[in-house]
């Protein structure tokens, strides 16, 4: 899994343009990573999933650990690019009620 973060700061966003696949064996990275970067006063996170071609349970619950997180600091994440089959576990799960995808 390859990770990139771009920091805007005259905007408060940090975007992370994911590549890979977020499952198992790979969530702890982007965890790691998030997590790590977190700031107060309201920051906005985007998770850029264009080239994620796979997305299991541990992804998704990575995903509702962050965005728990980044509540308690006051701040947004937005999920962002799903291609169809990723955005299909997010609706079977009910999940894209759940997050701000766009």
């Amino acid at each position: 899994m390859k990770i990139d973060c771009q920091i805007d700061n005259d905007r408060k966003t940090k975007v992370f343009q994911v590549e890979g696949e977020l499952d198992v064996h790979h969530v702890k990275n982007l965890k790691a990573e998030i997590m790590d970067s977190i700031e107060s006063n309201g920051w906005t996170y985007e998770i850029n999933m264009e080239k994620v071609a796979y997305l299991d349970s541990s992804g998704l619950g990575m995903l509702v650990y962050i965005k728990k997180e980044i509540g308690r600091h006051n701040g947004k994440l937005k999920i962002l690019n799903l291609n169809e089959q990723v955005l299909n576990v997010f609706k079977l799960t009910k999940l894209d009620e759940f997050f701000e995808i766009a």
